[in-house]
């Protein structure tokens, strides 16, 4: 027999009590519930609000409000249809359903919702600011500006619509204005790890190293979110603790290219005359064997007695690191004999210049809505006088089709092992094309000469209008001059490929 459905409605309960009244009993045990943050006791108080009453409204609408919460966003979107059909005038659940599908990146619809949300309650705040966040993810960032305003004039100490406008004028290049309204963020929040980050890119972002290194230590309070285990024992070097003669292990943080860019500091620190130990990725670690003075151990694995520790990108805050000091890359390890002769074998005879090329990233990454590109829009740049090298192992599943069609692209996906494979290629090209990711930090500290295809508002360290890069001599930036447009971007691109290969 097909069990019943949770949200099947039933009859008479438990003495006969009529189903109305069980479930207003049942409602009000699960509004406490929820209100003491006790989700999954109210979820199922709700579930069972829905069974005895199937179009109780707001035992539909906070239930799905707490499945967005744990989120199941699609399952939050079907109960919250099933409210929405019950009461169409109701502004919160339309701003709820709206952030239900943000989160499942539906933005149009998150925008529909939000924007039913205002036209009830034209004094909304919240569906002002979500409003603009999805209009952040749209690249429609001036209208994103404009409702934060609207959200800030309703509610004049409104932190995140601060935090959130920030973000859009940031992406516009408008870091000036950013920057005040992150540090307005920040008074109104001065414990918001969130607001502080974004005032330290900002900051960094413009040359303002000082400040950027301070503001941007906010990170450690998310240790989890970079990935640190919690096996960091003693005190962490701050710059004050003496050193000399010392151990100190220093950690990787967050991706590879950060890595990649950030080892160079290790052996300044050595120089202070502390015994340093460089904890890195596994994956990195043959990369990395040249580093002078230093200790390498891969993360995970059993860490040597040291006495202070310190996460990688703290030390050029310690060091004092501004654009007039940046210390040289660090060159890294060379592919074997054996890797470079295979990889000579595989890429064949030598008939045309060879580019290396590679159009997305980390698909998990934050930023890659606005920093990746298809492989169909990146083949704009495609031109016959040079010979194509793909440098993914992974391609996506979205670009398999088109790149089985562009017979022009040589693709090596299948023969890529490890990081020194990569190493291998790039030590045989003339030039590496690439968007913003960890090839990019690999080929240029090679001295390998890297383009470098940068969304409009580029991350941090490729700072604001130049086309080098103080961190890699080698390193040409190619900047969108607006947010989203490719194709402009890769036209100059094009040419100038054209123009060095003639």
């Amino acid at each position: 027999m097909k069990s019943p459905s949770p949200f099947a409605p039933r009859g008479p309960g438990l003495f006969g009590q009529p189903p109305a009244l069980q479930a207003q009993a049942k409602f009000q045990q699960a509004l406490a519930h929820h209100q003491n943050g006790q989700l999954a006791q109210a979820l199922q108080l709700y579930e069972q609000v829905i069974a005895l009453q199937p179009k109780h409204f707001d035992a539909l609408h906070f239930a799905g409000v707490i499945l967005l919460q744990s989120g199941q966003p699609q399952q939050a979107v079907a109960l919250m249809d099933r409210a929405v059909k019950i009461d169409r005038n109701h502004a919160a659940i339309h701003n709820n359903r709206g952030a239900a599908y943000a989160e499942l990146k539906e933005y149009d619809f998150a925008i529909s919702n939000y924007s039913k949300a205002i036209a009830l309650d034209g004094a909304f705040a919240n569906a002002y600011n979500n409003r603009g966040c999805a209009l952040i993810k749209l690249n429609r960032h001036a209208q994103a500006i404009d409702d934060f305003d609207k959200a800030i004039a309703i509610q004049p100490n409104y932190f995140e619509a601060f935090n959130n406008r920030g973000n859009a004028l940031s992406e516009l290049r408008r870091y000036e204005e950013a920057r005040s309204s992150f540090e307005r963020a920040v008074e109104l929040n001065p414990q918001s790890a969130d607001a502080h980050w974004n005032l330290g890119m900002c900051a960094l972002r413009m040359g303002d190293f000082e400040p950027g290194w301070l503001h941007s230590e906010w990170r450690l309070s998310r240790w989890r979110e970079l990935g640190w285990k919690d096996e960091y024992t003693g005190t962490r070097w701050t710059g004050a603790e003496t050193i000399e003669g010392r151990t100190i292990l220093i950690h990787s943080e967050q991706g590879l290219g950060d890595t990649i860019q950030f080892c160079r500091y290790a052996p300044e620190v050595a120089k202070l005359g502390a015994r340093v130990i460089l904890e890195v990725q596994p994956t990195l670690l043959p990369l990395l064997t040249g580093l002078p003075d230093v200790t390498l151990v891969a993360r995970g694995s059993a860490l040597p007695p040291y006495d202070l520790y310190c996460p990688l990108l703290t030390v050029p805050m310690i060091l004092k690191t501004d654009l007039s000091n940046i210390p040289a890359r660090h060159v890294p390890a060379s592919a074997d004999k054996a890797r470079r002769e295979r990889w000579s074998a595989l890429l064949g005879e030598r008939s045309k210049p060879r580019v290396g090329i590679a159009w997305s990233g980390n698909a998990n990454h934050v930023d890659d809505y606005k920093r990746s590109l298809s492989l169909e829009a990146f083949s704009q740049v495609l031109c016959d006088e040079v010979a194509w090298i793909s440098l993914h192992k992974d391609v996506r599943d979205t670009d398999q089709a088109v790149l089985k069609k562009l017979s022009q692209i040589s693709d090596f996906a299948s023969q890529q092992g490890d990081f020194m494979d990569a190493v291998a290629m790039c030590e045989q090209l003339d030039l590496i094309i690439t968007i913003d990711s960890s090839l990019a930090h690999l080929g240029a500290s090679m001295g390998k000469p890297v383009w470098l295809l940068l969304c409009h508002n580029a991350d941090w360290r490729w700072l604001t209008d130049r086309t080098d890069s103080p961190w890699y001599a080698s390193m040409t930036l190619y900047r969108q001059d607006t947010p989203g447009d490719w194709t402009g971007l890769l036209q100059r691109v094009r040419d100038d490929l054209r123009a060095r290969f003639a």
